[in-house]
């Protein structure tokens, strides 16, 4: 009976244990750097991501990572929260010793951490080219719990980088835009092909196609491109004549699929067969919200009148801020004169009469169906006739006669002269100057008497 009860207790004993260790493992939290390919000269942001730390109680954590200095520098404080779990604590201690490849970082709140992802992000510059590995040296949440399971990474600096670029696109869905992919100087070291394969979010975007229509590759065979695999396209391109030079290697062509970001991630990327080496850095797209289109300038820049017979040249310069083609509509008096086209001038020759009103409105739209427009609103003036030049000198009778209180009085002059204008009353007194030695042009001019006040 006593064995019995030795045994049982054996056994309660033993399951305890069992039952500890594994809430210990439950307890435990993933921390991991990341395995990522980056192109010198440029400045990342280095995630260290969690897994979920949710009712874990994590308060506080500090952790030791070195790495490669020949290849990678930690720039400024080395860290920033914004944007991650840790962002409501206060500003972390950083020992960012770059001399020896080593940065400590040490993070506290009042507000236990939840949720997984990005814990804190690493700041560094890409100095060298190769590859650094990115080693925990130490890592601890509060004071060892929970407990953390870490996972090391590696920077990659190629010495010869392909780059997919960043870029944002406000493209409506269904709509289209350009992924450039750059390159690295490639002058001098035989390229005669390449090929490589990328990945994205396709619940965002989609890749379609590649074309080399002004890129360096302009000289090579058109691509050969497979989109079979969904979320991936893998593009190969070859030609007779080595490239050179560095800037655009390709045009991929992609459509916008839904809102968001995705990521546009090289899984591998090759020159010739392997030499000269070569690395993918990745990229992303972002597809924005769909803004109205700019008026960039109008010609005439303004128009209030415009002669009889005369032809007026309409020009309007707009644009897409997302780079995608505009169309024009050109209405006059509210009446469409000119339909929907990628058209955007619009000429005319007024005849009408003089004083006639008219308003001439260019509507530009994006493919996303948003509008702006220039308006212009003016009147036709009637030709003025030019009338001959007077063959002798002659003063006409003022109008209207008798007046009050202002009457006018035109003169003619054979020719430029010296012109005094006086007025006198019935006794021949003087009693106004409405000129005195001005110098006109030949012609017909006219002068007002305002009998109350003085000349004007």
């Amino acid at each position: 009976m006593r064995n019995s009860r030795m045994l049982i207790k054996r056994v309660a004993i033993a399951l305890s244990a069992l039952l500890l260790v594994s809430a210990i493992g439950l307890a435990q939290v993933t921390v991991s750097l990341p395995t990522a390919t980056y192109k010198v000269g440029t400045t990342q942001s280095i995630p260290i991501t969690v897994g979920d730390l949710t009712q874990k109680g994590v308060i506080a954590f500090q952790v030791v990572i070195s790495y490669d200095k020949t290849i990678l520098k930690m720039t400024g404080t080395g860290v920033t929260t914004t944007g991650t779990l840790s962002a409501a604590f206060p500003a972390p201690t950083v020992n960012n010793d770059t001399a020896n490849g080593k940065i400590s970082i040490a993070a506290a709140g009042t507000s236990a951490l939840s949720g997984s992802g990005t814990l804190i992000y690493l700041t560094a510059n890409m100095v060298g080219k190769g590859s650094s590995a990115l080693t925990f040296t130490s890592f601890q949440f509060n004071e060892g719990t929970p407990a953390a399971t870490t996972t090391n990474g590696q920077v990659v600096v190629p010495s010869l980088s392909v780059k997919a670029s960043d870029i944002t696109t406000t493209a409506p869905l269904g709509g289209t835009f350009i992924l450039p992919i750059t390159t690295e100087d490639l002058t001098g070291k035989t390229v005669l092909s390449y090929q490589f394969t990328l990945k994205f979010d396709s619940t965002k975007i989609k890749l379609t196609n590649a074309t080399i229509s002004g890129t360096m590759s302009s000289a090579f065979t058109a691509p050969v491109v497979n989109t079979s695999v969904s979320g991936q396209i893998t593009v190969a391109a070859a030609g007779t004549t080595a490239l050179t030079g560095s800037g655009t290697l390709i045009n991929l062509t992609g459509t916008v699929i839904n809102g968001g970001t995705s990521p546009v991630q090289f899984t591998n990327f090759q020159f010739n067969e392997g030499n000269p080496a070569g690395a993918g850095v990745d990229g992303s797209v972002i597809v924005g919200t769909p803004v109205k289109p700019v008026l960039i300038s109008k010609a005439p820049a303004t128009l209030t009148t415009t002669p009889q017979n005369n032809i007026v040249a309409f020009v309007v310069h707009a644009q897409d801020l997302g780079g995608q083609p505009l169309t024009f509509t050109w209405k006059q008096n509210d009446a469409v004169v000119k339909p929907t086209s990628p058209d955007s001038t619009y000429s005319v020759r007024y005849t009408q009469p003089h004083g006639t009103a008219f308003k001439v409105v260019c509507i530009f739209t994006t493919t996303a169906s948003l509008s702006d427009s220039a308006v212009w609103s003016f009147t036709v003036t009637g030709v003025q006739q030019q009338l001959p030049i007077p063959t002798e000198y002659g003063l006409d009778q003022n109008y209207p006669n008798p007046f009050n209180p202002t009457t006018t009085i035109s003169f003619s002059l054979p020719k430029e002269s010296p012109v005094t204008f006086e007025i006198y009353n019935m006794l021949g007194v003087k009693i106004r100057t409405l000129m005195a030695g001005d110098t006109k042009s030949a012609g017909v001019h006219s002068v007002t008497w305002e009998n109350r006040r003085r000349n004007r």
